[in-house]
């Protein structure tokens, strides 16, 4: 669900109908608009749904707006908003798009060419590449992977596995030899490559939805879910090495969910992860060390609401927010990984242009701007019928004799 990805010194950055793809090295900045799906590339043997064309509300001039609006989600986790989904492959030349329209599209970016174009089954939630930039797995709202070959582009997307909940994120092992999905009903899956019908193991121990996750190294992989924590799994074993809580015993049940996790891996035994919690104006990074992990946490404050992040190659993690006029941030680190906000040339000349900026600020539009929908209680109609009316029973005159249901009433 992310429309900000890196790898290496690369940055791309996608909205509805445009891309942006930034060498931070060189300074080099390219852009171009997705074209839309040809007759041939659409064919899609599911009909389309017949839902209403809600556009994304355009940026007004009103300087009293500080900040950009995502699109609400209703009570149906269903309906989440998935927008843009961007992957950049391990080698930096193709770069992959999908947006809510279910136009997948890859490019090669040396020439900003499109090597090809599919139209996905369904919305999609999240795409990788594998090591060998060889294939794309595509993960999407019905809980189904596809793989996508990009040695033979005219072949369509081949189901792969699938699962009977909506999927939330997807990696596969820098060997090809895993597929790892996680899930809204709490589970991550390990499965084998390239037979994915062949489940390895589970790693089980979240309570609810699993968004994000991101290997530490060959064999660990950290998860971060809508329970407030982050988990680092031998997930080879299936095995539960440490978990992270990031609530506070005052925390509301659906407070503190975690948005994200994006890792910068510094050496076989450290790496860095920056963690971003669900309406909350706060990064948390942590220094992961040890073959027992242990977690040494800082907490940068914003203004304006972290949406995304990425790290480059050296380490500098740039933050997507919904601030009108500053949508994007830029945080340096010193020699003991301790990061601080900062100036950077590649923000100036981004901020600087009315196109790019443009681009970034469409890019804070398609983010999920709440996960709430995701969470069991949410959509749990009985049991919050059942709270509201016991409340509101409580309420009730004393000559009211309430019986052992709370649905029924007798008056005297």
């Amino acid at each position: 669900m992310a429309p900000f990805v890196a790898r290496g010194n690369h940055i791309a950055i996608g909205s509805e109908d445009s891309v942006l793809y930034i060498d931070t090295t060189t300074g080099i900045f390219k852009n171009a608009s997705i074209p839309p799906l040809s007759e041939s590339d659409a064919k899609n043997p599911k009909p389309k749904p017949q839902l209403e064309n809600v556009k994304p509300k355009q940026q007004t001039e009103n300087a009293e707006s500080e900040t950009i609006s995502q699109k609400t989600n209703s009570e149906d986790y269903s309906h989440l908003n998935l927008g843009t989904c961007l992957a950049l492959s391990s080698c930096s030349s193709l770069l992959a798009v999908c947006t809510s329209d279910k136009n997948l599209t890859v490019w090669n970016l040396s020439m900003m060419e499109v090597v090809k174009q599919w139209k996905t089954a369904r919305k999609v939630s999240s795409i990788k590449f594998n090591s060998g930039s060889t294939q794309l797995f595509v993960a999407d709202k019905a809980g189904d992977c596809f793989c996508y070959s990009l040695s033979t582009p005219a072949d369509q997307g081949k189901l792969i596995l699938g699962h009977l909940s909506m999927l939330l994120d997807v990696v596969v092992s820098d060997d090809s030899k895993f597929i790892i999905t996680s899930e809204r009903d709490e589970k991550i899956r390990v499965s084998c490559l390239p037979n994915a019908y062949n489940i390895h193991c589970y790693c089980l121990g979240h309570t609810e939805f699993v968004t994000s996750l991101a290997f530490v190294r060959q064999n660990l992989l950290l998860s971060g879910s809508g329970d407030g924590t982050l988990k680092v799994w031998d997930y080879l074993n299936g095995k539960l090495l440490h978990t992270e809580n990031l609530k506070e015993p005052s925390d509301e049940e659906m407070d503190k969910a975690v948005r994200s996790v994006v890792v910068h891996k510094v050496s076989e035994s450290m790496c860095i992860a920056a963690v971003l919690l669900d309406r909350v104006k706060t990064i948390f990074l942590f220094k992961i060390t040890g073959e027992e992990p242990t977690f040494q946490r800082q907490t940068i404050h914003f203004l304006t609401q972290p949406l995304e992040t990425a790290f480059t190659e050296e380490g500098s993690l740039y933050v997507l927010t919904d601030s009108a006029t500053n949508p994007i941030e830029f945080l340096g680190k010193d020699e003991s990984f301790q990061y601080t906000l900062g100036e950077s040339a590649v923000i100036g000349t981004l901020l600087a242009n009315a196109n790019y900026l443009k681009i970034i600020q469409d890019a804070v539009r398609s983010c999920n701007g709440d996960l709430k929908p995701l969470f069991k209680r949410w959509f749990d109609n009985v049991q919050v019928y059942r709270e509201k009316k016991l409340e509101q029973l409580k309420t009730q005159p004393s000559n009211l004799d309430v019986t052992s249901s709370p649905k029924r009433l007798r008056v005297e």
